[in-house]
């Protein structure tokens, strides 16, 4: 569920609605409905029935349910084969399951320089 030393700091539960602005340090998963932004550091969790309609910008977001708006990860977008979105999303990274629907823009931007020459040299190496 999350990465490293990410814990659950919080969650939205099902049947729950928010309006308005979220921000978190740990990861978070939404089960619910949020409408607004999102902001962390951390991990965004959106479960198989959780709808968040806006902004969302994380380090990486894994989606179960539905995303209207946008989103902008740091790190990587996963869309689970359950996922509904409709979202311009501009991450490095995307993963993205059979089954997953997505219509939006996607944009992801080259590792930078000495992130490519690290990973070649890592590769060389491994022959």
């Amino acid at each position: 569920m999350t990465r490293n030393s990410d814990t659950l700091n919080g969650f939205v539960d099902s049947g729950c609605r928010i309006k308005g602005e979220i921000a978190f340090e740990n990861a978070f998963r939404v089960d619910g409905h949020v409408e607004g932004t999102i902001h962390s550091k951390s991990e965004l969790i959106i479960g198989g029935k959780g709808v968040v309609e806006g902004e969302i910008h994380v380090a990486r977001c894994l989606i179960g349910g539905s995303v209207r708006g946008s989103i902008n990860a740091s790190e990587s977008v996963t869309l689970h084969a359950s996922a509904k979105v409709w979202a311009d999303i501009h991450s490095p990274a995307i993963v993205m399951e059979e089954g997953a629907f997505l219509e939006g823009r996607v944009a992801m931007e080259a590792a930078p320089a000495g992130q490519r020459a690290e990973q070649a040299a890592a590769k060389t190496k491994k022959t």
